[in-house]
């Protein structure tokens, strides 16, 4: 009995869904813009809007387009542990101290041979 009542409806039911696709289709076509000599503000509307959406696309596109530069970049870098960060820092820091040693060495000898006295 329950079903009989459901099949009652399908008919209603298939037609508003055949409505709202009509109205969806008419609503996503684009119109051909007003003309300035009839109505010169809605062509400026309607230009503006064809701009607008313009813009709109291209940035989009270009948003996609650095979206994939990224990605490919990310997928060039190596993976580098924090490990390996802090290894390497400690490596130049060893570094550093000893160049900075040596410049010691270096300055500690000129003023000992006299290069620089007067």
């Amino acid at each position: 009995m329950e079903e009989k009542s459901y099949l009652n409806y399908l008919p209603i039911a298939l037609g508003a869904a055949l409505v709202a696709f009509v109205i969806s289709l008419v609503m996503r076509r684009q119109r051909k813009p007003r003309s300035f000599r009839d109505d010169p503000i809605g062509a400026l509307k309607d230009r503006g809007e064809i701009v607008a959406g313009r813009a709109q696309e291209a940035t989009e596109e270009a948003l996609a387009r650095l979206q994939a530069t990224l990605d490919e970049i990310r997928d060039r870098m190596p993976e580098v542990s924090r490990k390996q960060l802090n290894k390497g820092r400690k490596n130049v820091n060893h570094r550093l101290a000893d160049l900075s040693s040596q410049a010691q060495d270096l300055l500690k000898e000129l003023r000992a041979s006299g290069v620089f006295s007067r």
